[in-house]
């Protein structure tokens, strides 16, 4: 376990009450085609054992559990491995506490090895060397984000930005980091091809839509987290102006949500 990793852990915010149930009830979910993807390119129709590293609340291991025998996620955070386990009532996937540097799994099992919105929490090269290790000849190793700004109505993404920009100062008032701060995820290509794990790497996109209306994008901001809560940081991010903002503008409406999905993929 790496010192930046356990800090990042520590300070994530995760262990406050609630957060990991709201984190689980409005991040986006992996899409089919991208399931469908790393599966072909893997050459398998279904996966024996697919690996899901930083697994959160389960959100990218459960995607598995009808296209995959096995489904492993591993995931140092208690608080969300808990919430991950009592979401999750399929019995080919589990969960195991663990860095992703170091998950004590056999080797040489795994189809596909993922890490979703997760990567930049990771030490590159212990992790690439573990997804190495973990796949068979031939598996997939994919790490994917999703565009954090939704696209859903001009006035409400500007709102949505404005609160990004304050907690962008924020953290930079009170010395926070983030995981990106030190591996921005535009460089995950790059690192991926530079660790020698991978015989083939490439970049792709994919898209998703899900609907939500101004409670579930208020959720969803709220879902970044930030290691404090408190009424001067409330305050501060001033959540509810995105709030209103959606209201007036979608009134009680559910709406299409259409997300943007980068992967990064290496091929053993």
């Amino acid at each position: 376990m790496s010192d930046f990793s356990s800090e990042l852990i520590g300070r994530s915010g995760y262990e406050r009450e609630g957060f990991a149930a709201r984190f689980d009830r409005y991040r986006p979910r992996p899409p089919e085609a991208l399931l469908a993807s790393l599966l072909q390119l893997a050459r398998v129709e279904r996966a024996a054992l697919v690996v899901d590293l930083g697994a959160g609340t389960g959100l990218s291991a459960r995607a598995w559990e009808g296209h995959a025998d096995r489904v492993v996620g591993v995931e140092p955070n208690p608080a969300m491995q808990a919430e991950a386990e009592r979401l999750t009532g399929a019995a080919n996937v589990v969960f195991v506490g663990a860095f992703a540097q170091d998950t004590g799994l056999p080797g040489g099992e795994a189809d596909v090895v993922t890490c979703s919105q997760s990567l930049h929490w990771m030490e590159p090269g212990p992790t690439f060397a573990e997804a190495a290790r973990l796949l068979r000849p031939g598996g997939v190793f994919a790490a994917y984000d999703y565009d954090v700004v939704p696209v859903c109505d001009r006035e409400v993404e500007e709102a949505y930005a404005a609160l990004l920009a304050r907690r962008k100062a924020v953290r930079a008032e009170r010395g926070i980091q983030r995981g990106a701060d030190r591996y921005p995820k535009d460089g995950h290509l790059e690192r991926i091809r530079a660790s020698g794990r991978f015989r083939y790497c490439r970049e792709f996109v994919l898209g998703s839509v899900e609907e939500g209306g101004a409670e579930r994008i208020e959720g969803f901001a709220r879902s970044l987290g930030l290691p404090v809560a408190d009424a001067e940081l409330e305050d501060a991010l001033r959540y509810g102006e995105l709030r209103e903002v959606a209201e007036r503008v979608w009134g009680d409406r559910v709406v299409p949500l259409r997300f943007g999905y980068r992967v990064r993929i290496g091929i053993r």
